[in-house]
Protein backbone atom coordinates (compact mmCIF):
# COMPACT_ATOMS: atom_id res chain seq x y z
CA UNK A 1 0.00 0.00 0.00
CA UNK A 2 2.71 2.47 0.89
CA UNK A 3 4.41 1.56 -2.05
CA UNK A 4 1.09 2.73 -4.10
CA UNK A 5 0.96 6.04 -2.57
CA UNK A 6 4.85 6.46 -3.56
CA UNK A 7 3.96 5.79 -6.81
CA UNK A 8 1.14 7.87 -6.57
CA UNK A 9 2.67 11.09 -4.97
CA UNK A 10 5.57 10.39 -7.63
CA UNK A 11 3.38 10.81 -10.91
CA UNK A 12 1.35 13.65 -9.36
CA UNK A 13 4.81 15.72 -9.20
CA UNK A 14 5.40 14.75 -12.30
CA UNK A 15 2.03 15.94 -14.20
CA UNK A 16 3.09 19.61 -11.82
CA UNK A 17 6.23 20.04 -13.68
CA UNK A 18 5.39 19.09 -17.03
CA UNK A 19 1.89 21.92 -17.24
CA UNK A 20 3.34 24.59 -18.63
CA UNK A 21 3.14 27.97 -16.36
CA UNK A 22 0.24 29.90 -16.36
CA UNK A 23 0.26 32.94 -18.44
CA UNK A 24 0.16 36.61 -16.40
CA UNK A 25 -3.15 38.39 -17.67
CA UNK A 26 -3.45 42.05 -17.28
CA UNK A 27 -6.84 42.91 -16.83
CA UNK A 28 -8.62 46.17 -18.10
CA UNK A 29 -11.73 48.07 -17.19
CA UNK A 30 -12.94 50.68 -19.67
CA UNK A 31 -11.70 54.05 -18.37
CA UNK A 32 -14.45 55.92 -16.05
CA UNK A 33 -17.05 58.49 -18.43
CA UNK A 34 -16.29 61.92 -18.77
CA UNK A 35 -19.98 62.85 -18.92
CA UNK A 36 -20.94 65.98 -16.79
CA UNK A 37 -24.32 66.32 -15.63
CA UNK A 38 -26.80 67.82 -17.94
CA UNK A 39 -28.06 71.14 -16.76
CA UNK A 40 -31.60 71.15 -18.29
CA UNK A 41 -33.91 69.79 -20.81
CA UNK A 42 -36.01 66.55 -20.75
CA UNK A 43 -35.72 64.14 -17.98
CA UNK A 44 -36.55 60.64 -17.98
CA UNK A 45 -38.63 58.82 -14.87
CA UNK A 46 -36.88 55.33 -15.01
CA UNK A 47 -34.90 53.24 -17.61
CA UNK A 48 -33.45 49.89 -17.26
CA UNK A 49 -30.24 49.31 -19.06
CA UNK A 50 -30.06 45.55 -21.06
CA UNK A 51 -26.98 43.68 -21.51
CA UNK A 52 -26.85 43.78 -25.61
CA UNK A 53 -26.59 41.25 -27.71
CA UNK A 54 -23.39 40.76 -29.36
CA UNK A 55 -22.02 39.07 -32.53
CA UNK A 56 -19.97 35.63 -31.07
CA UNK A 57 -16.29 36.54 -31.34
CA UNK A 58 -17.17 39.80 -28.48
CA UNK A 59 -19.24 37.52 -26.13
CA UNK A 60 -15.98 37.09 -23.96
CA UNK A 61 -13.31 39.34 -22.18
CA UNK A 62 -10.90 38.95 -24.58
CA UNK A 63 -9.45 42.40 -26.21
CA UNK A 64 -9.47 41.52 -29.62
CA UNK A 65 -8.16 43.34 -33.02
CA UNK A 66 -9.58 43.15 -36.30
CA UNK A 67 -7.24 42.93 -39.05
CA UNK A 68 -7.39 43.77 -42.84
CA UNK A 69 -8.83 40.20 -43.45
CA UNK A 70 -11.64 40.69 -41.53
CA UNK A 71 -10.51 38.23 -39.26
CA UNK A 72 -9.67 38.95 -35.37
CA UNK A 73 -6.79 38.05 -33.05
CA UNK A 74 -6.00 38.53 -29.45
CA UNK A 75 -3.82 40.78 -28.14
CA UNK A 76 -1.80 38.27 -26.05
CA UNK A 77 -1.73 38.58 -21.72
CA UNK A 78 -4.78 41.08 -21.91
CA UNK A 79 -8.38 40.59 -20.60
CA UNK A 80 -11.62 42.54 -20.21
CA UNK A 81 -12.39 42.41 -16.81
CA UNK A 82 -15.33 41.71 -17.16
CA UNK A 83 -17.33 40.03 -20.87
CA UNK A 84 -17.40 42.77 -23.24
CA UNK A 85 -20.87 43.01 -23.22
CA UNK A 86 -21.29 43.13 -19.39
CA UNK A 87 -18.23 45.68 -19.50
CA UNK A 88 -20.49 48.07 -22.17
CA UNK A 89 -23.98 47.86 -19.96
CA UNK A 90 -22.70 48.83 -17.04
CA UNK A 91 -20.01 51.70 -18.45
CA UNK A 92 -23.50 53.11 -20.13
CA UNK A 93 -25.09 52.89 -16.55
CA UNK A 94 -22.52 55.04 -14.89
CA UNK A 95 -22.54 57.26 -17.70
CA UNK A 96 -26.42 57.34 -17.30
CA UNK A 97 -25.26 58.56 -13.37
CA UNK A 98 -23.07 60.66 -14.54
CA UNK A 99 -25.46 62.76 -16.61
CA UNK A 100 -28.34 62.89 -14.32
CA UNK A 101 -30.82 63.13 -16.35
CA UNK A 102 -32.88 60.01 -15.42
CA UNK A 103 -34.52 59.48 -12.23
CA UNK A 104 -34.04 55.97 -11.36
CA UNK A 105 -32.13 53.91 -12.92
CA UNK A 106 -30.71 50.04 -12.79
CA UNK A 107 -29.72 46.32 -15.32
CA UNK A 108 -31.61 44.04 -16.41
CA UNK A 109 -29.94 41.73 -13.83
CA UNK A 110 -31.17 43.65 -11.06
CA UNK A 111 -35.05 42.50 -11.74
CA UNK A 112 -36.08 45.82 -11.23
CA UNK A 113 -39.38 47.77 -13.04
CA UNK A 114 -38.42 50.53 -15.52
CA UNK A 115 -40.87 52.50 -17.57
CA UNK A 116 -38.13 52.10 -20.87
CA UNK A 117 -35.26 49.13 -21.47
CA UNK A 118 -32.42 50.52 -23.24
CA UNK A 119 -30.81 47.52 -25.07
CA UNK A 120 -29.26 46.64 -28.72
CA UNK A 121 -27.15 44.99 -30.70
CA UNK A 122 -23.34 45.38 -29.91
CA UNK A 123 -21.58 45.15 -33.04
CA UNK A 124 -18.20 46.29 -32.14
CA UNK A 125 -15.93 47.13 -29.03
CA UNK A 126 -12.50 46.14 -30.36
CA UNK A 127 -9.02 47.33 -32.35
CA UNK A 128 -9.18 47.46 -35.80
CA UNK A 129 -6.01 47.94 -38.41
CA UNK A 130 -7.78 48.90 -42.08
CA UNK A 131 -5.67 51.17 -44.36
CA UNK A 132 -2.98 52.03 -42.37
CA UNK A 133 -4.80 53.55 -39.30
CA UNK A 134 -5.15 51.87 -35.80
CA UNK A 135 -8.20 52.46 -34.36
CA UNK A 136 -10.31 51.83 -31.70
CA UNK A 137 -14.69 51.17 -32.99
CA UNK A 138 -17.75 50.77 -31.10
CA UNK A 139 -20.92 50.22 -33.14
CA UNK A 140 -24.07 50.14 -31.39
CA UNK A 141 -27.61 49.60 -32.77
CA UNK A 142 -29.57 51.10 -29.81
CA UNK A 143 -33.50 49.96 -28.96
CA UNK A 144 -35.27 51.58 -26.71
CA UNK A 145 -38.44 50.02 -25.84
CA UNK A 146 -41.32 50.47 -23.28
CA UNK A 147 -41.06 47.87 -21.37
CA UNK A 148 -45.22 47.54 -20.35
CA UNK A 149 -45.95 46.98 -23.68
CA UNK A 150 -42.78 45.68 -25.37
CA UNK A 151 -43.10 48.55 -28.49
CA UNK A 152 -40.38 49.66 -29.77
CA UNK A 153 -40.23 53.48 -28.88
CA UNK A 154 -36.77 54.55 -31.12
CA UNK A 155 -34.31 52.54 -32.43
CA UNK A 156 -30.66 53.50 -34.19
CA UNK A 157 -27.41 53.05 -35.03
CA UNK A 158 -24.44 54.51 -33.29
CA UNK A 159 -21.05 54.11 -34.67
CA UNK A 160 -17.80 56.08 -33.60
CA UNK A 161 -13.97 55.44 -34.18
CA UNK A 162 -10.98 56.70 -32.40
CA UNK A 163 -7.33 56.77 -33.42
CA UNK A 164 -5.08 54.94 -31.12
CA UNK A 165 -1.92 56.58 -30.11
CA UNK A 166 0.69 54.16 -29.64
CA UNK A 167 1.02 50.68 -29.83
CA UNK A 168 0.27 48.81 -26.66
CA UNK A 169 -3.19 47.38 -25.08
CA UNK A 170 -3.00 50.46 -22.50
CA UNK A 171 -2.89 52.46 -25.61
CA UNK A 172 -5.79 50.63 -27.03
CA UNK A 173 -7.83 50.93 -23.81
CA UNK A 174 -7.09 54.50 -23.48
CA UNK A 175 -8.66 55.17 -27.09
CA UNK A 176 -11.41 52.72 -26.45
CA UNK A 177 -12.39 54.98 -23.31
CA UNK A 178 -12.62 58.17 -25.62
CA UNK A 179 -14.55 56.44 -28.30
CA UNK A 180 -17.00 55.25 -25.53
CA UNK A 181 -17.40 58.98 -24.77
CA UNK A 182 -18.44 60.12 -27.78
CA UNK A 183 -20.94 57.36 -28.60
CA UNK A 184 -22.07 58.08 -25.13
CA UNK A 185 -22.56 61.82 -25.87
CA UNK A 186 -24.72 60.78 -29.06
CA UNK A 187 -26.57 57.82 -27.25
CA UNK A 188 -27.57 59.76 -24.03
CA UNK A 189 -29.25 62.45 -25.38
CA UNK A 190 -30.77 60.52 -27.98
CA UNK A 191 -32.51 58.04 -25.11
CA UNK A 192 -33.64 61.00 -23.10
CA UNK A 193 -35.63 62.88 -26.13
CA UNK A 194 -36.83 59.56 -27.49
CA UNK A 195 -38.17 58.56 -24.06
CA UNK A 196 -39.11 61.77 -23.03
CA UNK A 197 -41.47 62.07 -26.09
CA UNK A 198 -42.73 58.55 -26.08
CA UNK A 199 -43.66 59.08 -22.47
CA UNK A 200 -45.73 61.80 -22.34
CA UNK A 201 -48.01 61.00 -25.27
Amino acid sequence: MKRALLLLAALILAACNVLPERTPVDLFELPDSTMRAAAAGPRLESLRLATPATVDALGGSRLLVQIADHSYQAHPGVRWASPVPQLWRDWLLDAFWRDGRVGALSTNSDGLQATLELGGMLRALNHEFADGRSMAVIRFDARLVETASRRIVASRRFEVEEAVQGTGAADVVVAMGRAADALAAQLLPWTVEQGSAATSR
